[in-house]
This record gives C-alpha cells, sequence and structure tokens, in this order.
C-alpha cells in the first residue's frame, strides 16, 4: 500500500470580476431606498383630533445635562436640516426629552404627555396584542423584517396642526 501522495496545485489567474447585472439594474432602479438620508412618506398625512375644550398650553423648555448639550444641539440641526423641524416663534410648546440611544446618539422627543395627549380625542380601536399577531402568523413560512431609519419622523403632519407640535429646546 502506498502512503505517498501527490499533490497538485493549479494557478489561476483572475483577470475581471462582473457582477449580477440583474442586481445593478434593481439597485439602480430603486437607488432611493438605499439613500443615507431619512425617507418621507408620500401622499399621507398625520392629522390631529383634539377636544372642544382644549386650552392653549405652553411649557418652557427643561435644562439638558451638559455633557449632552453638544449631541442635543447637533441632532436639532440636524433635523431641521432633513426638514423634519423647522424654527418657528410660538407659545404653544412642548419640552423636549433626549434619548441616548445604544449606540450614542441622540433621539429627540416630545414630551407630549403634559401638553397635547390630555387633550387629544382617540379613537378607541384596539391594537392586536403581540400572542394574536404571532398565531396569525402561525404556519408562514416566509418572514420579513422592515427597518425604517426614524420611521416616527418620516410622516407629515397636516399643516393645521402642526402647530401642536412645537418643542421648546435649549436653541428655541
Amino acid at each position: 500500500m502506498d502512503t505517498s501522495t501527490t499533490h497538485q496545485f493549479f494557478y489561476i489567474r483572475i483577470a475581471h470580476i462582473s457582477t449580477n447585472t440583474q442586481l445593478e439594474s434593481i439597485l439602480q432602479k430603486y437607488s432611493a431606498v438605499f439613500e443615507k438620508d431619512m425617507g418621507k412618506i408620500t401622499g399621507l398625512q398625520a392629522s390631529l383630533k383634539l377636544k372642544k375644550d382644549t386650552r392653549p398650553f405652553f411649557i418652557k423648555a427643561r435644562k439638558v445635562p451638559y455633557a449632552l448639550l453638544t449631541k442635543v444641539e447637533n441632532e436639532l440641526d440636524h433635523l431641521e436640516k432633513e426638514g423634519v423641524l423647522e424654527k418657528v416663534n410660538r407659545r404653544l410648546t412642548t419640552p423636549i426629552v433626549p434619548i441616548v440611544k445604544a449606540n450614542g446618539n441622540i433621539r429627540i422627543c416630545g414630551d407630549f404627555k403634559c401638553t397635547l395627549n390630555p387633550n387629544l380625542t382617540v379613537d378607541e380601536y384596539p391594537l392586536p396584542t403581540i400572542e394574536l399577531l404571532f398565531s396569525s402568523m402561525a404556519g408562514g413560512d416566509k418572514f420579513s423584517k422592515l427597518d425604517l431609519q426614524q420611521a416616527y419622523l418620516q410622516m407629515n403632519v397636516h399643516p393645521e396642526d402642526r402647530k401642536y407640535l412645537t418643542l421648546s429646546t435649549p436653541k428655541g
């Protein structure tokens, strides 16, 4: 029995790598989906229904911890550049609450629980529980995960209702 083995090596020189043209075509056709900036929902605007006895509300800006101040100001500038926020001069305001995300970035949230929320007429449609959602997916074999960048900021608000969403910030 011969225990020696013979190894043969083949060298291949790669001169050109071509990509899948169908994939390139799809990526080019839907290039807007892959842009780095925030998307916008078009053709649909959110509207608010306020109770009839609603009175104007004003709460001045809260102090932001000094360690977060620069990040909060940078995020406010970014949101203004993206067209999510615009500078206005109103007396109907809600303070912000800066939230530090896991990646260290800042999320700007309005504290509407103390101003707008008690004055809204809420549609009484019960949302399904997570258990109901999972049971409705039973037997499924294809699932998808949709991750929208800052999805809560992608829907425009009806121009008449924007005044109720004015934020008071360290920048005004």
